[in-house]
């Protein structure tokens, strides 16, 4: 075997190499739930194409390996291996440098750092309005209860008082009447005011008629866009939800956000979205530490816009999920109709 054809054997079982490592790893990534901490779930499709093509490239290129180089090969400059060590180096490099990246740094989830650069959406407002909100809300008890008396949509308090009823338990001897859920219909009229179309009505009513409303993954995002559209309806309403802690500056000694990050792509573009909670410990919660906060929900008013905040009855410590980040789903939840 001549010069030539050892130096061409040598490029291509380095680019072999190259090859099947960018394979290792994104199958890693795939099989091991990696991939979620890079991209949003509707582009993974994209990485399974991708790994594809690359096992095909890691075939051919073991091919040449194996078979050497051929008198009928391509001849054109794209394909020429590189002649210099130096134009090795370079080319080479391009493709080992992102390839020791994903093998030798460790994941990280985004967190309260990047939080504090890009600000929180926080129910219709930015977190760094919170100090506005704080000085202009007096305190208030049980302001949730006011605020739903007076919240509803004309026809709406009426339907709330049978709810109300239906619910407390009577005070005769006799026994008490079973609690009869409003009907989708009944609920639906309390949005019918508003003008924001079906879809986010459809998940107000899901949402509303829930005894606890539970923000979880899957509704996340598109439950605090209802939410934020029919505030004063929500008032008072109790829910569940996790997160991981947010403080800032101005924050009371009372007050943290739960957040979580909505990728809609990957994660440089991530934005942060989450709820002011108000608890006598949450200076006791770390930022970052993720937690699972349930209440009820208040509404302020400050500077013209309402502005809901969920008043703690109980916030625990969880580990954080596999999947750190909500996305938009862009369904009607089942059972909305």
């Amino acid at each position: 075997m001549d010069q030539n054809q050892k130096k061409w054997k040598r490029h291509y079982i380095l680019r072999t190499l190259i090859l099947s490592g960018f394979v290792l790893l994104l199958a890693e990534m795939i099989f091991t739930g990696r991939l979620s901490q890079y991209l949003a779930p509707r582009l993974h499709m994209l990485i399974y194409v991708t790994l594809g093509i690359l096992i095909i490239l890691t075939i051919a290129s073991i091919r040449q390996v194996i078979i050497g180089q051929s008198d009928y090969d391509c001849d054109c400059d794209a394909h020429k291996i590189p002649r210099s060590p130096w134009t090795s180096l370079i080319v080479y490099g391009l493709f080992c440098l992102p390839l020791a990246m994903g093998i030798f740094m460790p994941d990280k989830t985004l967190g309260s750092a990047m939080a504090e650069n890009l600000g929180v959406n926080l129910l219709s407002n930015d977190v760094r309005k919170l100090a506005q909100v704080n000085a202009s809300v007096p305190k208030v008890e049980s302001q949730g209860e006011d605020v739903k008396q007076n919240a509803s949509p004309e026809g709406g308090e009426q339907l709330e008082e049978e709810a109300r009823k239906q619910e407390e338990p009577s005070d005769t001897t006799e026994e008490p009447a079973k609690s009869v859920p409003l009907e989708d219909a009944q609920i639906r009229q309390l949005f019918a005011e508003s003008d924001f179309g079906d879809f986010y009505t459809d998940i107000a009513v899901f949402l509303y008629k829930q005894p606890v409303i539970k923000l979880d993954d899957k509704v996340f995002l598109d439950g605090l866009t209802t939410m934020e559209l029919y505030a004063k309806e929500f008032a008072g309403k109790e829910i569940e939800t996790m997160g991981f802690v947010y403080h800032q500056s101005d924050f009371s000694e009372e007050q943290f956000v739960v957040a979580r990050f909505s990728v809609s792509c990957c994660t440089a573009d991530a934005s942060v979205f989450g709820i002011l909670v108000e608890d006598k410990q949450a200076k006791n919660y770390p930022i970052d530490s993720w937690v699972k906060v349930r209440g009820k929900l208040e509404l302020r008013n400050a500077n013209g816009y309402d502005m809901l905040v969920l008043k703690a009855t109980q916030v625990e410590p969880v580990d954080a999920p596999k999947d750190p980040y909500v996305y938009y789903s862009f369904e009607a939840p089942q059972g909305s109709e």
